[in-house]
């Protein structure tokens, strides 16, 4: 499959955990080097942040022949967010994430991107009888229809996350993405599949992936794996969950998925461009030992009941030169 890939500007600035500062500041022109020599095709903004300055981010696109592939959103800025975003209790508060997503929308749309991403985590709880869960959700569904009704041209991609820096996130899982989209019903809502949320979470990324697609709603992708402890690790992706990436890889294909290979990978020791390539790398590879296995023969034999033996043996069959 010929996927597009793009990477997350944000991962190629400054970096800190609650420890360190393991990246250094870097401007959006030293960002977009940084990416270009990764190796993709375009790449994502963070707005308020890199995407503030709508000519010079124009400018720098061109000059390095690079799309726009997302808009990402911050909802989470703690001087505003503290106790919620889409779902606080704060009119303030909610007014002012709709705002963005909205200015976010207009961003896009004037750099001919048709895709805003956001990942709610101000939008969470920690503590039994913290919120009042029926009118946190009733708030977060009010909000996200207020920001997709603003323009129809521009999709509004929600991006689910289990924990952090919550205990628990609202949008924590596929199901409560679902819910999301059901409850909205917009054509304009999509979902930013992170994979790597998706292990966090629990849960099987292919099988995910085919629940949103199967509602329309596998708009875009965060390439990434993690060792699926709850923590959200940013690895290579296949680094950790080698046979569940390759399955995803296939189901991928299956459902003919042709947008945008997204990729959040923390480059903690490493340059990031480095890490980026080789994300790309371990993408093509595992595609092609799809195709190498029999793309049409493992959909045959996943279609077939008690025959798991088989189907290990040949994909692993490939490790003895089989």
């Amino acid at each position: 499959m010929t996927w597009k890939y793009s990477a997350n500007l944000g991962f190629f600035g400054a970096r800190l955990n609650k420890f360190y500062q393991f990246r250094p500041q870097r401007t959006l022109a030293e960002k977009f080097e940084l990416a270009a020599a990764a190796g993709v095709q375009g790449v994502e903004v963070k707005f308020p942040g890199d995407g503030d300055d709508a000519d010079e981010l124009k400018g720098l696109l061109e000059r390095h022949r690079l799309a726009l592939s997302a808009v990402n959103v911050d909802t989470k800025d703690v001087n505003h967010f503290r106790y919620g975003a889409l779902s606080a209790a704060d009119p303030a508060a909610r007014a002012e994430a709709v705002r963005r997503l909205r200015a976010g929308m207009d961003l896009a749309a004037s750099l001919g991107c048709g895709l805003v991403t956001t990942c709610p985590l101000s939008d969470g709880y920690d503590y039994p009888f913290q919120i009042d869960y029926a009118d946190a959700w009733g708030r977060f569904i009010d909000s996200v229809k207020a920001a997709v009704s603003h323009r129809d041209d521009v999709t509004l991609l929600l991006e689910y996350q289990p924990r952090e820096p919550h205990a628990k996130i609202l949008l924590s899982n596929v199901g409560a993405m679902l819910h999301v989209a059901a409850q909205v019903d917009a054509p304009n809502l999509g979902a930013n599949f992170d994979v790597g949320h998706s292990f966090a979470a629990g849960e099987a990324p292919a099988e995910a992936a085919a629940l949103l697609a199967s509602r329309g709603l596998l708009r875009y992708i965060h390439t990434n794996d993690n060792t699926g402890d709850g923590g959200d690790w940013d690895m290579v992706s296949g680094s950790v969950h080698f046979w569940h990436w390759v399955e995803l890889v296939h189901t991928l294909s299956r459902l003919g998925y042709d947008g945008w290979l997204g990729a959040d990978i923390e480059p903690k020791t490493d340059g990031p461009a480095e890490l980026y390539r080789t994300n790309i790398l371990m993408i093509r590879r595992m595609d092609a030992l799809v195709d190498r296995l029999g793309f049409q023969r493992l959909a045959d034999m996943i279609r077939t009941d008690g025959n798991t033996a088989e189907i290990y043996a040949l994909l692993t069959s490939v490790l003895d030169g089989g």
